[in-house]
């Protein structure tokens, strides 16, 4: 078979996955149009009230645990009913925070602990883990430490679950606090908007799988219990709960008119580090349950199908990788001509166009939805799609990771609250690593394959490798190389966390 049918084939293999996917999305995207939008649209009455456990992840929050802990007393909710327990694993002053938090809860009535650990071993999932041992609540809220509840949220949560069979969680919506702190946390809320809106009302409407989210969940605490917490083998123990209660055969609600308030990153260096670990937790849990998912005997075909499906997502930043460079190569040393390429067929762009079109309206739609239809959030949508190309290479390596069955790190995202003054040496000075390097050498590559294939005339394939080159190098902060004295004690807290895990 010649060589340039070999690279044809290639290149349609690594895409289909991708292409299914794709037009998955495309099916949420029509199904969410028929979301329940009267769905606790407004506060429920409850005729009993179930007792409550609050469970919050913390470590190292002094900018934000104290308001998250706050909320707590204003909830619309008998406080006789709650619980809260801090899993707190902090070794600076956010622990004496926590305390004082603490006891003004209990002063207020409310049951509250505060659980610690001498040693923290797997991180965020360890510290859950050993806080569910003292959980006494019917069900469990869920949050992370920048988590602000406001008054109704329960209530309408615990409705849902109580009304709905077969339910083992709520997911809320997510919400943002800082969403106008600047651009990247704009670009970012949006991101999680479109999340939201496209996945989880589709999925919940067509009574499929979604990932819950772990600072936005209510969950039945015997479920928990039943399969025994969280996985300490994973760094996306959110996702890996997901998968474990939907292969029990029960569903998830999603309540869209119903926020829990939470910190986006506020720099692109946190966020592409963000999107690395979930695309390797991601890949990882799926490679970990792949042959007790085929054996499960509780989930429908159809929910182990779509659970393969959307935790296989990341595999589209290496499959983009793969059919652009060698498609660039291909032409470039004359192995198949300008016009074989699979970037010239008008059948594949064609393909490769709905995807591109379900973005761009599930952004719109994201925003109608919420009420935030303004020009400058609209704005925002074909910058979004922008910045998703410099995080290609970073997604690819934490999908490559994922398949060698390398666990990784668990990146913390450490929260600043809505002090602007608030030092941010943390997120400015993050020293650049390996993965920055392999980001900076593709990138440049890119370019050039990507200047050469304009001048073959192959716009498509050109425009898709100088945007992705271009826009990956601008995302890189190459003054880090340079490692200061906050980098320096960054890079020994990471290498403290790796030890501990």
């Amino acid at each position: 078979m010649p060589l340039w049918m070999w690279i044809t084939l290639i290149s349609i293999a690594f895409s289909l996955p991708v292409i299914v996917t794709s037009y998955y999305q495309l099916l949420l995207f029509i199904s969410a149009f028929f979301y329940p939008h009267d769905l606790e649209k407004e506060t429920p009455d409850l005729n009993e009230f179930p007792s409550v456990s609050i469970l919050i992840a913390c470590y190292n929050e002094k900018n934000v645990i104290a308001e998250s802990l706050e909320a707590m007393s204003h909830l619309d909710y008998p406080l006789s009913k709650l619980q809260v327990i801090i899993a707190d694993d902090s070794n600076d002053e956010t622990a004496t925070i926590v305390d004082q938090a603490a006891l003004n809860l209990k002063n207020l009535g409310i049951d509250t602990i505060v659980s610690r650990r001498d040693v923290r071993r797997n991180f965020k999932s360890g510290a859950m883990n050993k806080a569910l041992l003292r959980v006494t609540g019917e069900f469990t809220l869920l949050l992370d430490a920048d988590s602000r509840v406001k008054p109704e949220t329960l209530k309408k949560g615990v409705h849902a679950i109580t009304t709905h069979d077969n339910t083992s969680f709520v997911s809320y919506r997510v919400g943002h606090y800082n969403r106008y702190f600047n651009r990247i946390t704009e670009l970012f809320a949006l991101s999680q908007d479109m999340g939201d809106t496209l996945s989880k009302m589709g999925s919940y409407k067509l009574n499929l799988p979604f990932s819950l989210q772990g600072g936005f969940t209510l969950v039945r605490t015997s479920t928990l219990r039943e399969i025994g917490g969280w996985s300490e083998k994973t760094i996306t123990e959110d996702a890996d709960l997901s998968w474990v209660l939907y292969l029990r055969g029960t569903r998830g609600i999603y309540l869209s008119n119903s926020r829990i308030m939470s910190e986006d990153p506020s720099t692109l260096e946190t966020w592409k580090k963000q999107v690395a670990r979930v695309q390797q937790g991601w890949t990882k849990m799926e490679i970990d349950r792949f042959w007790s998912t085929l054996k499960n005997k509780e989930a429908s075909i159809k929910s182990k199908f779509i659970l393969f499906l959307i935790f296989f997502a990341p595999f589209s930043n290496v499959s983009w990788i793969v059919t652009t460079f060698i498609s660039a190569l291909a032409v470039i040393f004359h192995i198949e001509g300008p016009s074989s390429s699979i970037f010239s067929s008008p059948i594949y762009v064609g393909i490769l166009t709905v995807p591109t079109a379900v973005f761009y309206l599930s952004g719109l739609y994201a925003l109608k939805v919420q009420n935030i239809m303004t020009l400058r959030n609209v704005v925002m949508i074909p910058l979004l799609s922008y910045t998703a190309a410099c995080m290609i290479t970073r997604a690819a390596i934490g999908f490559t990771n994922g398949i060698m069955g390398k666990r990784g790190h668990f990146f913390r995202t450490p929260k600043r609250g809505l002090n602007k003054s608030t030092e941010m040496n943390y997120y400015m000075d993050l020293r650049m690593d390996r993965n920055d390097y392999i980001e900076a050498i593709f990138s440049s590559i890119g370019l050039v394959l990507g200047l050469i294939i304009l001048y073959y005339g192959v716009w498509i394939l050109s425009l898709s490798l100088l945007a992705y080159s271009i826009l990956t190098l601008k995302s890189l902060n190459f003054r880090r190389t340079t490692p200061s004295e906050t980098d320096l004690k960054v890079e020994e807290i990471h290498d403290e966390n790796i030890q501990n895990a």
